[in-house]
């Protein structure tokens, strides 16, 4: 059974249509689901999700977009909501420079995700990282923050020496809906040639649609995890086993 790594099932519009979104997914054997928030505005949904699902995890935090959202209280939150729900990761969480045109804007994104960092380090929890124009000033943000609790690089779309040091910090490197646009050849290197011990796959779902017009969906994940086989000469349920194995040491 397959394990989508980062979905946003608490995003419209699935969360909406849920019930058939599971059964979409379950007919692909997509069995379980990792469900970061973006902001505090859906940190308690995200929580009612994974308490109902046994089959869904959650993970909280500030996402790079919402630094708007960033301040004592808004962290105050987050660390009585991660100490009261100790299954609960920190997620998602990062820096985008793509959305900051300005130091103070990139200053200000630095600032709330070493915060989050270090609450995570504090709690001991794995981050999911969000990392676009920005590796190398988030493995900056990592290595000051001596954050060692590891995690996921999520969507990732760099290369192997940027993947290797990603995994040199003890992240697993997230494979996703990149993988469904045949132009994208570099995540198809890596996701060809990156040990399988440090890789899970993910959809981003509603997020990061390959086709136009049209929202990501969860059960797009079994398609992955067949072109990681087909690059790999294997069977997509090899990839599912060992992936869905490296997702549970990093949410239990």
């Amino acid at each position: 059974m397959l394990f989508d790594s980062h979905c946003h099932l608490n995003h419209s519009p699935l969360i909406e249509n849920l019930a058939q979104v599971l059964q979409q997914a379950s007919d692909k054997h997509i069995s379980h689901f990792l469900v970061p928030a973006t902001a505090p505005a859906d940190w308690l949904t995200t929580i009612r999700l994974a308490e109902t699902y046994p089959w869904i995890y959650a993970a909280i935090g500030i996402h790079p977009w919402y630094t708007a959202n960033y301040n004592d209280s808004a962290l105050n939150q987050l660390e009585f909501l991660l100490e009261t729900h100790p299954h609960i990761i920190m997620g998602e969480i990062g820096l985008d420079f793509a959305r900051a045109h300005t130091e103070a804007e990139k200053n200000l994104q630095i600032n709330c995700f070493e915060s989050q960092l270090l609450l995570a380090k504090k709690m001991q929890r794995p981050a999911i990282i969000h990392h676009v124009h920005a590796t190398g000033t988030c493995l900056q943000s990592i290595k000051r923050c001596r954050f060692t609790y590891g995690g996921i690089a999520h969507a990732f779309s760099g290369s192997i020496q940027e993947a290797q040091a990603w995994i040199k910090h003890g992240f697993l490197i997230g494979i996703g809906s990149l993988l469904l646009r045949t132009q994208a050849k570099k995540i198809r290197h890596i996701a060809e040639k990156l040990p399988l011990q440090h890789m899970v796959i993910e959809t981003d779902a509603p997020y990061m649609s390959p086709y136009p017009q049209q929202k990501n969906s969860p059960d797009n994940l079994r398609q992955i995890a067949e072109i990681i086989a087909g690059l790999r000469n294997c069977h997509w349920e090899d990839i599912a086993t060992v992936t869905r194995k490296n997702m549970f040491k990093i949410i239990h």
